[in-house]
């Protein structure tokens, strides 16, 4: 590919990849640029700040971010430490995160993201503070790296100020990253980065920089490395023919294989990340599930559109940009030799795409992965208007009348459209951002007419200062703050949705983050048992912040073999895949998995299972609730003995409650050959019958609830000292208009897919389910395939826990409007004393202890009967261990390599004989060994093309610009 650009052109033109040293002042603009963005971000903190909140967004923030944050800070401190006392060790393995996790696969995204890489030098009683000036941080920096791409290609600084914030204050940023996932924003960070390497591929110059800053994303995330090479790919091919290269079809191959070889070796570069985080990503099982995507958005969607754009939003939303950059993209559409043609038509294609794509659910499906909608990928039309301001602010004093008027039509279409929507809702947001954007549009207006009078009454004299150029900038600047400042305020505020109370008091991080002073408790705590909690939604990983040994989880990177072993028993506790929260107090589960100890809030202690006593007081957390430290001798070790064994076919077989009683009689083994036959069990079938309902139409395979809280109320024999579960296998929701309700009712042989459609109605993607038997209630949530948190569970075992006298009357209540269909519908009691009867005969038979070092376990096997020998000693035995199955796991007996078997679903077995071993459990993160010698010898092949690169560069002469190639205008 050639081409060539004459001398005025080269002077007058914006070739791409201009050396940064041609825009002088960079030192001052870049503290200007800081000062602007901390004045952008107070605006958009604001109401954080006066209402006494952080930064901390009280869901992910507290759960995820913040402790994930300040252990990792604690885990480069310890691998320091270690290296400096001359034994090195990096622990990969957290047997304190849920039932055990992988430490660096759990918290990526976060261990692995550069910039929390800085944590390192924080004490953990200043983490609050630090972690807030990192949200800023990434904030200035995504405006910095904006700077520098608008800088390669000639821009000047003051446009490039005014682009810069609109970039750092457009949806995405703010309520995607500042407002809630701060290390989105790393994504803004990079992505500017990654174009200014694709213009230097493009111009024939080092490859360097793309190479980087794709390694950069990829190692951050693979999910925002996929997206960036949808961007790259539009951005590439938009380039490519906007502008007159010499094209050819064998330049076009040459330059395709020239971008894939890049982000090949971008990939492999950080492969030490990349290819354990694709181990884990494609075994997820919510990877790939099968969703019902709309190919268009709602009708709300529509109406708002215009609204939104303005700053309208009730919750995040990457779709929002502001008045200055939506005037911006209008004035692309008109602004003919007013810019330079060849950007204005590149930038307009590019914005056109991205709107476009808005428009359709299904383009925030394919950019999610295929997954379902989102809108995260829209931070490219952040990236799109941002350019756009940078183009249209030398443009202002250029627009002909005409143009204005052009441009006056444009915004009065969006006025009108925003207005309609401020009018049907009716709220103080929607009605101040049409305002500010009538205000902005009508005083640069004004600022413009005023300037063209200007220039002919003074024919060539120098201009006001207020009508210069500079005076622009500054006062769009002042726009831009101005007009976020408003349109976050009123959100965040009691005036908008009071969003604020979503943050965690100031001063606060991090007694929240540790909830309780545990440390005197857990000191008196056996470390061969777990801890479980009755209510972990006040602080989920909480075993992880406190080093103990739990059971609640919450990560969007986790292992399924936890969740196989889980879905199989339906375990009712949260809808998602990411979250583990404990067992829902089934005793069985309880025993097996070795919860000896529970914490429970005087709330929730109702909810313990029986058999469980109070051995310590925890005191208040900083949800006001009083806590409890509760112990049983139950509970079998982390580590004991299986005689009995029987295939996973076996277990399938069995219904859900049925299933947690044959782990306290048998070992599951999914390994073919296994062999064994069920046990007789004790779990027991109720028969159920419909005794009373309230909106509700029961029919064969299918609940119909004809209004919010509609209830069918069902008798049962029931049974003393027992365990009441209801059961729901195949459990799906389809939201329903009343209407379409009542004609299933009046049409049972009528399936839900036959319906006619309605167009005026919107489904809902949510519906809460609860089962109560006059005492106790507990809730679960049910999804469409439509929402974000679909995970395809249809199997729900509701506890009702432990009651002395029979439960008789059960109580379902369907929290929305629609079907309920299901493949199973029952009722099971559980005696107790029979479950703890089988744990006691485990207990009796164990023969294992276990100990616990970095990144392995040590499990001691006594000889069975107790004899004092190495010798065999009568059959088999499995040595059950209740840390997950995962390949990173390795085993030797006696030194000697060992299969380990996947075992109870998703834990792990180690088959031996009656004698006396020592087993040893070793782990290392799956690919980690791969990854580190595709990282070695790609960064050896990379600095063997960067010498070389070096070698064959000569000294330049005559004029700077796009050196070996260069663009023809």
């Amino acid at each position: 590919m050639t081409w060539k650009m004459t001398d005025t052109e080269c002077a007058s033109g914006v070739p791409f990849a201009r050396p940064l040293s041609e825009t002088a002042g960079k030192g001052r603009y870049s503290l200007g640029l800081l000062a602007a963005c901390a004045a952008a971000f107070l605006g958009v903190v604001l109401v954080l700040v006066v209402g006494g909140r952080s930064l901390i967004w009280e869901t992910d923030g507290r759960l995820l971010y913040f402790p994930f944050m300040v252990a990792e800070g604690e885990w480069l401190r310890g691998i320091v430490a270690s290296v400096l006392a001359g034994d090195p060790s990096v622990p990969l393995y957290s047997f304190n995160l849920g039932f055990g996790a992988d430490w660096l696969v759990s918290a990526s995204g976060n261990s692995n993201e550069p910039i929390n890489v800085l944590s390192v030098l924080c004490p953990p009683e200043l983490a609050e503070y630090f972690y807030d000036f990192l949200v800023f941080l990434r904030f200035y920096l995504a405006a910095l790296t904006f700077s520098l791409y608008c800088f390669s290609r000639g821009k000047g600084k003051g446009p490039v100020l005014v682009g810069a914030l609109c970039y750092v204050l457009c949806g995405y940023v703010l309520f995607w990253g500042v407002l809630r996932h701060p290390n989105f924003v790393d994504f803004a960070v990079l992505l500017p980065l990654v174009f200014m390497g694709a213009d230097k591929l493009f111009a024939g110059k080092n490859p360097l920089l793309f190479i980087a800053s794709m390694a950069g994303i990829f190692v951050y995330s693979l999910y925002f490395g996929y997206m960036a090479c949808l961007f790259l790919l539009f951005y590439c091919l938009i380039a490519y023919f906007a502008y007159p290269w010499a094209r050819s079809v064998a330049d076009f191959a040459r330059l395709v294989g020239k971008f894939a070889l890049c982000l090949a070796v971008a990939f492999a570069v950080v492969g030490f990340s990349t290819i354990p985080m694709f181990i884990t990503l494609t075994s997820m099982g919510r990877v790939g599930i099968v969703r019902e995507i709309p190919f268009f958005q709602t009708p709300d969607f529509y109406e708002s559109f215009a609204s939104v754009l303005l700053g309208n939003h009730t919750a995040q939303n990457a779709l929002v940009l502001g008045a200055v950059p939506v005037i911006a993209l209008l004035a692309l559409a008109v602004a003919r030799g007013a810019m330079d043609e060849r950007e204005r038509r590149a930038w307009g294609c590019g914005a056109a795409l991205c709107l476009g794509g808005a428009l359709l659910a299904k383009v925030g499906s394919v950019m999610n992965g295929f997954g379902y909608p989102t809108d995260r990928w829209e931070l490219i039309l952040g990236f799109c208007a941002a350019y756009a301001a940078v183009l249209f602010v030398p443009a202002v004093p250029r627009f002909s009348a005409r143009q204005w008027r052009r441009l006056g039509i444009l915004a009065a279409l969006v006025v009108v459209w925003a207005s309609w929507y401020a009018w049907v809702e009716r709220t103080l947001l929607s009605l101040a951002v049409v305002a500010m954007f009538a205000v902005i549009f009508g005083a640069l207006a004004l600022w413009a007419a005023r300037r063209r009078r200007a220039e002919a009454a003074l024919a060539g004299s120098a201009l006001p200062p207020l009508l210069r150029s500079r005076s622009l900038c500054l006062l769009l600047a002042l726009a831009l703050v101005a007009n976020a400042t408003v349109h976050v305020g009123l959100f965040l505020s009691p005036l908008g949705s009071s969003y604020y109370q979503e943050f965690l008091r100031a001063g606060h991080g991090l007694s929240t983050r540790e909830q309780l002073d545990l440390a005197p408790a857990l000191d008196a705590v056996d470390d061969d048992y777990r801890i479980n909690r009755t209510d972990t939604t006040h602080g989920r990983n909480g075993s992880f912040v406190h080093g103990y040994k739990g059971m609640d989880f919450y990560s969007s990177f986790y292992n399924q073999a936890v969740d196989d072993f889980r879905q199989s028993l339906g375990l009712s506790d949260d809808v998602k895949s990411t979250m583990f929260d404990g067992t829902r107090e089934r005793a069985a589960l309880d025993y097996v998995l070795g919860a000896k100890y529970y914490i429970s809030s005087s709330e929730a202690v109702d909810l313990l299972p029986e058999g469980y006593e109070k051995v310590a007081d925890l005191g208040q957390a900083h949800n006001g609730l009083t806590y409890a430290l509760y112990e049983t001798d139950r509970a079998l070790p982390l580590a004991f003995t299986y005689d009995t064994v029987v295939p996973q076919a076996v277990y399938d077989d069995l219904d859900l409650v049925q299933r947690q009683e044959l782990l306290t009689r048998a070992l599951v083994l999914g390994a073919d050959g296994a062999e064994g036959e069920v046990p007789s069990l004790e779990t027991r079938r109720e028969t159920l019958d419909l005794a009373a309902s309230d909106g509700v139409t029961v029919q064969e395979g299918r609940f119909l609830a004809a209004k919010k809280g509609a209830s069918a109320t069902f008798t049962l024999a029931g049974r003393p000292d027992c365990e009441t579960y209801l059961c729901f296998e195949g459990f799906r929701f389809h939201s329903l208009s009343a209407a379409a309700v009542g004609q299933l009712a009046e049409n049972p042989s009528t399936a839900v897919g036959n319906l006619p459609a309605d167009p005026s109605f919107t489904p809902g993607r949510t519906a809460w389910v609860t089962v109560g038997d006059g005492e106790r209630e507990r809730s679960f949530e049910m999804v469409t395939s439509a929402s974000p948190k679909y995970a395809g569970k249809e199997n729900w075992a509701v506890n009702l826990g432990y009651a002395v006298e029979p439960v008789t009357t059960l109580t379902v209540t369907f929290g929305a409007v629609g079907a309920y269909e299901f493949a199973d519908f029952y009722a099971d009691t559980q005696s107790v004393a029979a479950m703890a009867d089988n744990a006691a005969q485990l207990q009796g038979e164990n023969a294992s202890a276990i100990a616990f070092d970095d990144n392995a376990m040590e499990v001691t096997l006594s000889a069975a009967g107790g004899a004092a020998t190495d010798g065999k000693q009568g059959d088999s035995r499995y040595v059950f261990v209740s840390v997950p199955y995962s390949a990173g796991w390795s085993a030797t007996m006696d030194g000697k390599p060992v299969e380990i078997q996947r075992a109870n679903v998703g834990f792990m077995a180690v088959e031996a004989d009656g004698g006396r071993h020592e087993i040893r459990f070793s782990y290392r993160t799956p690919g980690l060994d791969a990854g580190l010698l595709c990282s070695g010898a790609a960064l050896a092949s990379l600095a063997a093309f960067e010498i070389g690169w070096a070698r064959r560069r000569k000294p330049r002469s005559g004029r700077e610009g796009v050196s070996e190639k260069e663009l023809v205008r």
